[in-house]
């Protein structure tokens, strides 16, 4: 199983690889890339799939449970970008920001592997209140984190029409109106998933180190407001387009300083 666990990382890497590539050429090439349209998309299927294998097999040989790890949460983060991105694709017609999520997922797969196991939870925390934390987190990170994309090219969109540079870019991103909404109904889909890890958080974190966790709770708590902002304010006062997009990509900053906070100061036994 060993050997398993290592060539589905190898393969992973090599799949994420080659679909950063293909999405990146199919984005830059005023004529297109077939090639790229057609296989980059498999390729970051593929590299889901092998990344999926070796976070099970490394698991089992490991005697960890994933949503105990950080060394795994990092991991399964990306998975979940990956995972919502293929399912939301076609749809939404979101090639283009395939560019933003196969070097996203492969970063934190290799990323991870700097990251040290866990040797469990800690023994003052419930695992199912703690298995319900993590998980919550994991999947509200990964769809923030896919909003942020998919802001970073409404921007991007925006740029290009304001100066009146439509062209081979503009089309092949969404139009605007479906960017915002796209970025909407992620971040809305992931802001209650962040406010319960942020609610269990609390709730075990008087068990854990007060003075390693008290800047990645500062900062978590400031992602949170920001997202909370976000969605308010789109409400309230009519934030669309550029400043919600300028927003989300604030909080997804947030959360990349979580990670890696917790990535240079983990403590003991806690997940993300």
């Amino acid at each position: 199983m060993q050997d398993l666990a290592t060539i589905a990382f190898y393969l992973g890497v090599i799949a994420y690889s080659v679909a950063a590539t293909l999405f990146f050429l199919d984005l830059a090439r005023r004529e297109g890339f077939v090639l790229g349209q057609q296989w980059a998309p498999r390729a970051l299927g593929i590299g889901a799939a092998l990344h999926a294998t070796h976070v099970v097999t490394a698991s089992l040989l490991s005697h960890v449970c994933p949503v105990e790890s950080l060394h795994f949460a990092l991991s399964l983060s990306a998975l979940i970008v990956a995972g919502v991105y293929l399912a939301l694709r076609k749809r939404l017609r979101l090639h283009a920001v395939g560019a933003f999520v196969a070097p996203i997922a492969l970063t934190f797969l290799v990323g991870a592997q700097f990251v040290s196991l866990s040797d469990g939870p800690n023994a003052s925390v419930p695992r199912t209140l703690l298995a319900v934390h993590v998980t919550a987190n994991l999947v509200g990170v990964g769809l923030f984190l896919l909003a942020a994309g998919v802001g970073a090219f409404y921007l991007l969109q925006e740029r290009q029409l304001k100066e009146k540079r439509v062209g081979w870019l503009t089309a092949k991103l969404p139009p605007l109106d479906a960017l915002d909404r796209t970025e909407h109904r992620l971040l809305l889909a992931g802001f209650p998933l962040l406010t319960l890890g942020i609610v269990t958080g609390a709730v075990f974190a008087g068990g854990l180190q007060a003075g390693a966790m008290m800047l990645r709770a500062l900062v978590a708590y400031a992602t949170w407001l920001v997202a909370a902002a976000v969605l308010l304010l789109r409400v309230t006062a009519g934030w669309r387009g550029r400043r919600a997009a300028y927003g989300t990509i604030a909080g997804a900053v947030g959360v990349v300083v979580v990670i890696l906070l917790y990535a240079v100061q983990p403590p003991p036994g806690e997940g993300l």
